[in-house]
């Protein structure tokens, strides 16, 4: 019984990371942006209605903490996969991945400035790291000469991480109150509803003509990476610890790469590789649990109508199901 976490977590992390040339191929074939975001949620909705059905809701959630999953389920979702889905389509899977790796980095650095954890300096260390490799993957990855053109969809990608860093701030009070795979599902369905009226106002021809395989690839969007993805997430993080399990996402950004060097041909230059080693080893440097223990400063905002200094101090966010 004990090799089945091992093996759907193994499996997921496949999954996540072959899902950004999946979405390339997608967008190379027509299909907008918003329509991939949305289709993916639809097709894995009924499954969120019955995850959250299952872990009982969210009982007793106050008014406060309902507005924290509303505009959470908004950002992950439609801040996310929009910012991701439009970045894509002016740069490759294997940038965007790398990019996107910068998330724990991100929630951390969040997380400093709402008082929710400690500066030190590892963490500013780390961060300089990790964004220094984005700058080399997003001004040198491509091998082309640097131009504006080429960094508009990295630049735009760069929301995605951003998108995830707030999902993790915003929930970070209620993940020792309330079961982490019902905020999923609840946050799902939540940013669900919110792509709706995005959807209607975008172009939906591409949608219109879809293919067998382009509407196997959403299937496997919605099915895999994003419905059984959260699940196999959940399995792995009970039976590893989120200290193993984050450690282990390490390997998407490389295995991205990899799958969008093999499926859409895309170049894999040694700055793209400089780069991945630097984001990689930053985040880790910056994700590091005993990174937080350092010299308390204050917060840059306030949370809750409370001075941001007062708030509780907990671990920091660990990622959860949501960024693939």
């Amino acid at each position: 019984m004990q090799r089945f976490p091992k093996l759907s977590f193994a499996a997921v992390i496949v999954v996540w990371a072959s899902a950004f040339s999946v979405i390339k191929a997608l967008l190379d074939h027509g299909i907008g942006a918003e329509q991939i975001a949305l289709a993916r949620y639809l097709i894995a909705a009924p499954g969120f209605v019955f995850l959250l059905w299952h872990a009982g809701g969210l009982p007793g959630l106050p008014r406060r903490d309902a507005a924290r999953v509303l505009v959470a389920g908004v950002v992950i979702v439609a801040g996310y996969h929009l910012s991701l889905n439009l970045g894509e389509q002016s740069t490759s899977s294997g940038i965007a991945a790398l990019i996107v790796a910068l998330s724990p980095a991100l929630t951390m650095a969040l997380a400093i400035a709402f008082g929710l954890e400690r500066f030190s300096l590892r963490v500013a260390l780390g961060l300089a790291v990790a964004f220094a490799g984005v700058v080399v993957v997003v001004g040198l990855g491509s091998g082309e000469e640097f131009s504006l053109d080429g960094i508009k969809g990295p630049l735009i990608v760069v929301g995605a991480p951003l998108s995830f860093a707030l999902y993790n701030v915003l929930l970070k009070p209620l993940f020792a109150r309330y079961d982490l795979l019902a905020l999923t599902a609840a946050t799902s369905l939540i940013g669900t509803a919110g792509l709706l009226p995005i959807f209607a106002s975008s172009d939906v021809s591409g949608a219109t003509s879809l293919s067998t395989g382009d509407l196997a690839l959403i299937l496997y969007l919605g099915i895999f990476s994003t419905l059984l993805g959260y699940v196999a997430w959940n399995i792995g993080l009970r039976a590893f610890g989120p200290t193993r399990a984050v450690t282990a996402t390490y390997a998407i950004p490389a295995l991205a790469v990899l799958f969008g060097a093999v499926t859409l041909e895309e170049p894999v230059t040694a700055w793209i590789a400089a780069g991945g080693l630097l984001i990689v080893g930053g985040v880790a440097l910056a994700s590091f649990r005993g990174a937080g223990r350092g010299h308390d400063v204050r917060g840059l905002f306030r949370l809750g109508g409370r001075r941001s200094e007062d708030a509780p101090r907990v671990p920091a966010a660990e990622p959860t199901s949501r960024a693939r």
